[in-house]
């Protein structure tokens, strides 16, 4: 690890031992069971909605017109799996979308009985992202341990700060994301400033079965890609009123940031 800061304790917890089972998979050596261990870079960035030029502007599906002008938001750990998410466009991932639709609330159904099978990559600690900061670059965090091999998925962890990230998250004041900007639709422009938390339990902290096809590799990057676009889908700004302001945890923009954040849609990855 480049990096010195030490893993938060609610890395741990993550996936009850993931951590665990990468490292006895790369002790394995070239054996033909465990793979080969590799060394890996981790990174973050934040991709443009379809048809913009800026980073932070875009159209959202109820019509509104948004633009942030300050977004920033605590993510990790990460890990990468070598088994395929269900909810890949296939015909298993229709059945599992399906059988999670009537298993569970549709505000979450995550399909948590899925099994990633093998870690073949992890970033074990949490990071505070500025998403309007790298203009679509990529931030690299570091080196991360591995198994060569073609990850299918992984998985993320969303929570508030811990004392492990120390000054870096005091702009942040405790909350797990800090979006401001305006929202203008047919005249009506509306302000805001939505801080949303995701406390424990882990399994309200998750985001869970992001696709992804790459074959990791010794000194290659793994980015992780926010679409912060597609957090707002469904949002409804002027039920926040005349004045906008406070997103309170009880609105409906609220509720919508809350479900589409933990949506394994609101995030891609890329190998580069």
């Amino acid at each position: 690890m480049t990096s010195p800061s030490r893993p938060s304790r609610r890395a741990v917890s993550f996936l009850l031992g993931g951590a665990a089972l990468l490292g006895a998979g790369a002790s394995c050596g070239d054996s033909g069971t465990g793979g080969r261990s590799i060394i890996f870079r981790m990174g973050l960035r934040t991709v443009r909605a379809p048809g913009e030029e800026e980073w932070g502007l875009f159209t959202t599906d109820t019509g509104w017109r948004v633009e942030l002008t300050r977004a920033r938001m605590v993510l990790g750990p990460i890990y990468l799996f070598e088994n395929a998410s269900p909810l890949q466009s296939s015909a298993l991932g229709r059945w599992m979308r399906r059988v999670g639709a009537v298993l569970l609330p549709t505000a979450h159904a995550h399909e948590s009985f899925f099994s990633g099978g093998r870690v073949l990559g992890e970033w074990d600690r949490e990071v505070v992202f500025d998403l309007l900061e790298s203009g679509g670059a990529a931030r690299v965090l570091g080196h991360s341990p591995g198994i060569a091999g073609r990850a299918r998925s992984f998985s993320l962890l969303l929570q508030p700060p811990s004392r492990a990230l120390g000054t870096e998250a005091r702009s942040l004041e405790g909350h797990s994301v800090w979006l401001e900007g305006t929202a203008v639709r047919e005249g009506h422009r509306v302000p805001f400033k939505a801080t949303v938390d995701f406390p424990a339990p882990v399994e309200m902290q998750r985001v869970e079965f992001v696709p992804v096809e790459v074959e990791l590799e010794d000194d290659g990057l793994f980015v992780v890609e926010l679409h912060p676009h597609r957090w707002f889908e469904g949002a409804l700004f002027d039920r926040l009123g005349e004045e906008g302001g406070q997103v309170p945890p009880d609105s409906q923009v609220y509720r919508a940031l809350f479900v589409n954040l933990r949506r394994h849609t609101s995030f891609s990855a890329a190998w580069e």
